[in-house]
């Protein structure tokens, strides 16, 4: 009990006194000694960093405390649980309950003299915080849907489709959890299929899962890579890998960058030129965001799909469309 102790406290940022703990707990110093370092090997192999002392006597504080490259490596320090606490709360996408359990845990990661700080930084943001509108809860279906995801586990799902009336079921092989937009997503081939690409499920519109002990097999070269994925999607819209083509010249290209990471961009000019493969419809979404700032050169049948998607907010907005409107 008393190392567990002398670990929490080491944990939770505390300046730990060989003379301080030996007389609270009843003990010769030297049993303190013993204790840090039985506690400094096992924190070592924990780490893979064998033969360095976490726990390192400060001589400023006069006492032991653990240490790391820069910070804790078995703690979040206090700015990353800030980092970490910022992030979640702009989601959105947590149940109010469930983002309290969350950030009461982060905060409890900060050193002793931090809580209250954290916890004033954001508490306005928690206060006013608004989920999404669904509101279900996610940590459940996340975790056990990302087993079937590990183990390759057929499941079979319950699913609300966008602006369906009723409910589909669909069994499925499921590849990768991601999250977008507010949102989680599942990604997964639809079982017995011969699409080229994955369906794409938000995890709240799935009304009930099963996973079943049945499996199914993939190939290595063909295994799913979220990261990958990501990079080629955009607003979680599935459908077919597209190459397109076109040029920007709106005020900040990084926008472009950061949107497109694995674009190719070359300066055309005052414009550039952007090469990008995508998969589904989500591009369009995206390019329409960007207002004047774009034209789409290809593929041809992509501008001309732009154009009449043009012409059709144009009739909205009262003016005459060169194609008839609707």
């Amino acid at each position: 009990m008393r190392v567990l102790q002398l670990y929490d406290r080491l944990l939770q940022g505390a300046c730990v006194s060989k003379r301080a703990a030996a007389e609270e707990f009843g003990v010769a110093t030297k049993t303190i000694q013993r204790d840090l370092r039985d506690l400094n090997l096992y924190l070592a192999e924990a780490a893979q960093a064998k033969g360095r002392n976490l726990i390192r006597y400060q001589p400023s504080s006069g006492g032991y405390v653990l240490e790391g490259e820069g910070d804790h490596f078995f703690k979040l320090a206090s700015r990353e649980v800030m980092v970490v606490a910022k992030i979640i709360l702009e989601s959105r996408a947590l149940p109010k309950n469930e983002l309290d359990v969350l950030l009461d845990k982060l905060i409890a990661q900060a050193g002793q003299g931090d809580k209250k700080r954290l916890a004033d930084a954001i508490n306005n943001e928690r206060f006013l915080y608004r989920a999404v509108s669904h509101n279900r809860p996610v940590f459940d279906s996340l975790w056990e849907l990302n087993q079937a995801v590990r183990e390759r586990r057929i499941a079979e799902l319950v699913y609300e489709k966008t602006g369906a009336s009723g409910l589909v079921e669909r069994t499925v092989e499921p590849l990768g959890l991601m999250f977008s937009e507010f949102y989680f997503y599942l990604i997964a081939n639809i079982h017995s299929s011969d699409k080229a690409y994955p369906a794409i499920y938000r995890l709240d519109r799935i009304r009930s899962y099963q996973v079943t002990d049945k499996r199914f097999s993939v190939r290595e070269r063909e295994r799913f890579q979220e990261g990958q994925f990501r990079q080629k999607i955009q607003f979680m819209q599935s459908g077919e890998l597209l190459k397109v083509v076109f040029r920007f010249w709106g005020p900040s290209i990084e926008a472009v960058v950061d949107k497109l990471p694995d674009a190719r961009i070359i300066q055309d000019g005052d414009a550039y030129l952007v090469e990008a493969e995508v998969f589904g419809r989500g591009i369009q979404m995206w390019l329409l965001s960007q207002g004047p700032y774009v034209e789409v050169l290809k593929p041809r049948h992509f501008r001309e799909q732009m154009i009449r998607t043009i012409e059709a907010m144009r009739v909205n907005y009262g003016g005459n469309s060169v194609t008839g409107g609707h």
